[in-house]
């Protein structure tokens, strides 16, 4: 089954309702220019104590290297999402220097097919596609181009799928293109970072229910 990735908490509630839930990866946002950013203190207060199995991601946005370091490290981070213009060395370097089981996430943002090209220059764990949006990296509740990636070969079993995602359209995109994962934020919110425990609830169901039908 397609994996489930939340991101933009920044409540502890919501996050604690998320894991009742069965969601098992987090995303934290640490871009303050985002409505959902939290700050690595907050953050310490939205992670600690969480189960073991639970996936703690933190997303930024053209990091200065110390801060991404040092805040990977004392946040103790299972995952590192990098959804800005990072250069590939980056990437590399993240590989390099980072704990050993911590997976690197390269979001490419898809305003046309160009974004493809770019797959073949980093080499992340996974990568995530989002829809483009000239004021903002992400968490816009656009809808991605799917005409776009429908013409592109691409290597879903990499990728964590975003830009628009809901309960009321998950089981078509899962469809189309059967990603690693999904990622979901304003698609379950009530308001920007403060999610919606239904919402939550009924994404999972649906996704579900599509597995069930195709079984």
């Amino acid at each position: 089954m397609v994996r489930i990735k939340i991101c933009g908490f920044t409540r502890r509630q919501d996050i604690e309702d998320a894991v009742s839930l069965g969601v098992r990866i987090l995303g934290i946002n640490f871009v303050s220019s985002s409505p959902r950013f939290v700050r690595v203190k907050e953050a310490k207060k939205l992670l600690e104590g969480l189960p073991r199995d639970i996936i703690k991601v933190g997303v930024f946005v053209n990091p200065g290297e110390k801060f991404l370091f040092e805040t990977a490290k004392v946040l103790n981070l299972e995952g590192v999402q990098l959804h800005g213009s990072e250069p590939p060395w980056l990437v590399k370097k993240l590989k390099e220097r980072l704990s050993s089981g911590i997976l690197v996430i390269k979001a490419l943002r898809v305003r046309n097919s160009e974004f493809a090209g770019k797959i073949k220059a980093y080499k992340p764990d996974y990568f995530l596609l989002d829809s483009y949006s000239e004021k903002m990296y992400g968490g816009t509740g656009k809808s991605i181009d799917c005409g776009c990636l429908e013409s592109l070969e691409l290597p879903w079993n990499k990728i964590f799928l975003a830009g628009g995602i809901t309960p009321g359209n998950v089981k078509e995109m899962i469809s189309k293109f059967n990603p690693y994962a999904i990622d979901a934020a304003s698609g379950v919110e009530i308001a920007p970072g403060v999610k919606d425990r239904e919402k939550i609830k009924q994404l999972i169901q649906n996704i579900k229910g599509f597995y069930n039908d195709a079984a």
